[in-house]
């Protein structure tokens, strides 16, 4: 565990494909590659314009919460391993930090993956510099909120039932009034009532979820042809921008057009919305530092 290291110029804010060995001073995860740079010219490492003074946690959930020194941080930067529980960690760790949290789970590829520069369950990157102005913002791309619905479960990312039936039945049966097919569940999901979406999927034939859920949640979907559009206008900003984005959206939008800022494709993503941090799927959150003067 690394607990309160000082970060300086000399280290360095970077994300890299999941096959990387981050190199030592590197706080980052893996990606599952970046927004708008494809191609045969596609580095293995992007590293962020800025690089803002803060302190780093890494280790345990519980090392990384108690670890938090007293101080007014702009915002946090927080990283998973993909280890579950990221919806109670947060909530814990929002109770000790008054400022923005962005972030998401490190991207995984099958051979190796599930890495966060070092190791453990979370790092933090506690940003204090104050020669930056910092904003947040969150994207839901699926815009069309076609109700509530009441969740059941034992596992909080196990779906018992929707409306007192079968949850595959369930799904399947609203997927195809929209012409969506049943094997779909990038373009139809649920979310909570803040708007962070889980990222569902068939696991045997039970319904499991990529996030906590709640006993209620909404259903929404995003029409096939707006999903690009919606996508690139948000990954399209300046190089001071950091967008945490799913690699989920990344399956059913492909390849975009280049882009100025480092767009990442986690498995999570970690949005603050109405001064509460939440873990979910299928999202967007940036990070964006302007330099004062």
């Amino acid at each position: 565990m690394i607990v309160g290291e000082k970060l300086d110029v000399c280290k360095t804010l970077a994300f890299y494909l999941p096959q990387c060995q981050p190199t030592e001073g590197t706080f980052g995860c893996a990606t599952l590659g970046f927004a708008g740079k494809g191609g045969a010219e596609a580095e293995e490492v992007y590293t962020y314009e800025k690089q803002p003074r803060g302190i780093v946690i890494n280790g345990t959930y519980e090392e990384c919460v108690s670890g938090i020194p007293y101080g007014n941080y702009k915002a946090a930067i927080v990283l998973c391993g993909n280890a579950g529980g990221e919806n109670v960690f947060l909530t814990r760790l929002q109770e000790k930090l008054q400022c923005p949290i962005v972030g998401g789970g490190a991207a995984m590829d099958g051979a190796r993956g599930g890495l966060i520069t070092g190791g453990g369950q979370a790092a933090v990157f506690l940003i204090e510099d104050e020669d930056y102005e910092v904003q947040t913002s969150v994207k839901n791309i699926h815009d069309r909120v076609l109700g509530s619905c009441k969740i059941s479960f034992d596992d909080p990312r196990v779906i018992r039932s929707i409306d007192g039936q079968d949850p595959a039945l369930w799904l399947e049966k609203q997927k195809a009034a929209l012409g969506i097919d049943a094997a779909d569940f990038e373009h139809f999901t649920l979310s909570d009532k803040l708007g962070v979406n889980a990222h569902l999927s068939a696991k045997g034939q039970l319904i499991v979820s990529g996030r906590d859920l709640e006993p209620e949640m909404l259903f929404r979907y995003v029409r096939k042809e707006d999903v690009y559009q919606a996508i690139y206008d948000f990954y399209h900003d300046e190089e001071d921008a950091i967008i945490f984005g799913c690699a989920g959206l990344k399956g059913i939008t492909g390849e975009i057009t280049r882009v100025k800022s480092l767009g990442l494709y986690l498995f999570g993503e970690i949005c603050t919305v109405q001064d509460r941090a939440v873990f979910g799927n299928l999202m967007l959150s940036k990070l964006k530092l302007v330099k004062k003067g």
